[in-house]
């Protein structure tokens, strides 16, 4: 199996899972019998029937159908109602939680108990002197089900593709996620989302979050955190910056290979401005003042095409 040398332990999922239970409890009651929006994202490759198992008379309702690869639906739901689907002759179980804004409504990935979610990238390398190294990320619903849904939505609309690797900093982070493509840069933007709730998953090297400035600001850009961080205590410490993933071998990945000889972004670096990047003519300054930036050049989520090869 890819299990990272950082994954908690047996007792440390445990401890997660029963603390953040008791959180979502508390919340729900809070906020007896009242109704909610639930989204269901399928990240199945097939599609599923969602079925509320009623508890009072035993019976079964189909409630409806949710497409595979990223589909999405919504559902009205109470907490702790239960509803169920079928995946290779199993059926699943998943409990609607009160959230703690209403407004905001709770959020499950369908996964089938299946904890990774593969995302293959094919990138430059050391200044672009490899034209192409592949990096693995695994993506985690169960950490941040919404920053995993919108990354692997960004990544099957083709939005990191041609993307610049635009801030690494050596032992901190390396930055990415600012569309090549002008349109789509002012779009998306603009679309920020929810934050998701921190389920307690510590951040370690090779780890993947989004990026924010605000609540709810998470966008299109994704930070990894680099090997021998010196500021590894200061993530997490926002309610934007939850781990949805991490690098799959990131200790051998091509991480390290990612030219960092720009530094930060500035006042702290002589790298590239954001704000320079979001214009129109901003993949035009990165090529003249950055010849040496890498870049992902194709990214792929691999269950997506098991029958085509990779």
């Amino acid at each position: 199996t890819m299990e990272p040398p950082f994954y908690p332990s047996v007792r440390g999922k445990l401890l997660l899972t029963v603390g953040f239970l008791a959180m979502i409890m508390a919340n729900s009651q809070e906020n007896p019998g009242k109704q909610f929006k639930m989204t269901v994202r399928n990240e199945l490759t097939k599609d599923v029937t969602l079925f509320w198992e009623e508890e009072i008379d035993q019976y079964r309702h189909e409630v409806g159908l949710v497409k595979s690869h990223g589909g999405e639906a919504i559902f009205d739901a109470f907490a702790g109602h239960l509803f169920s689907y079928v995946h290779k002759n199993e059926r699943h179980f998943v409990e609607a939680f009160a959230p703690a804004d209403a407004e905001e409504g709770h959020f499950v990935v369908l996964n089938a108990n299946e904890e990774d979610i593969l995302v293959r990238c094919a990138t430059t390398a050391k200044g672009r002197e490899e034209p192409e190294r592949l990096i693995d990320f695994h993506v985690r619903p169960n950490w941040s089900p919404r920053g995993a849904a919108r990354f692997l939505s960004l990544i099957r609309h083709k939005h990191y593709d041609g993307v610049a690797i635009n801030r690494v900093v050596k032992n901190f982070l390396t930055q990415f996620g600012i569309p090549s493509n002008p349109e789509t840069r002012l779009e998306l933007g603009s679309l920020e989302f929810q934050d998701d709730p921190n389920v307690g998953i510590p951040f370690e090297p090779g780890m993947l979050s989004f990026a924010g400035n605000g609540k709810n600001s998470r966008t299109t850009e994704v930070f990894v955190v680099m090997p021998d961080c010196i500021h590894l205590s200061s993530f997490g410490k926002e309610p934007w910056e939850t781990p949805f993933g991490f690098v799959g071998s990131f200790e051998e990945s091509v991480v390290t290979d990612w030219y960092d000889g720009y530094g930060d972004m500035p006042p702290d670096g002589n790298g590239p401005d954001p704000q320079k990047i979001y214009p129109e003519n901003g993949y035009e300054y990165l090529e003249k003042e950055f010849p040496k930036m890498d870049y992902i050049n194709e990214c792929i989520v691999v269950k997506d095409f098991l029958d085509e090869e990779l």
